[in-house]
């Protein structure tokens, strides 16, 4: 576990804090190959598997989840707010804060580009 130190230099008196990360969400649920899952409180909630353009999430999801992406290929994620993510190929992505999810895209590319 990684610990994030903080010193503070008082009048000569040195003060060492450390502040543990926040647990990460469930660890993430079994996603079989070539699937794109949802994970949300260690359970996969939403799983596609084939190149798809942008569509919707059946409903919003909000964060601490996980997406997973066992493919060969990026997928983009994209929130209420507009934003889009890039999530490279064969890793778990962890969001943690933000919008809630609505939308996802497959694509047959190994590069975060957009067309």
């Amino acid at each position: 576990m990684v610990a994030l130190t903080a010193t503070l230099l008082l009048g000569g008196a040195t003060a060492t804090a450390q502040a543990e990360p926040t647990d990460p969400p469930t660890p993430a649920a079994s996603c079989p190959y070539p699937s794109v899952c949802f994970v949300k409180d260690g359970k996969v909630v939403y799983e596609y598997d084939e190149v798809t353009p942008w569509q919707y999430l059946p409903d919003l999801l909000p964060a601490p989840l996980q997406v997973i992406n066992t493919r060969h290929e990026t997928i983009w994620i994209g929130d209420t707010k507009g934003g889009a993510q890039c999530i490279l190929p064969e890793s778990v992505f962890d969001k943690w804060l933000g919008a809630p999810l609505e939308s996802v895209r497959i694509d047959d590319s190994t590069e975060c580009g957009l067309l």
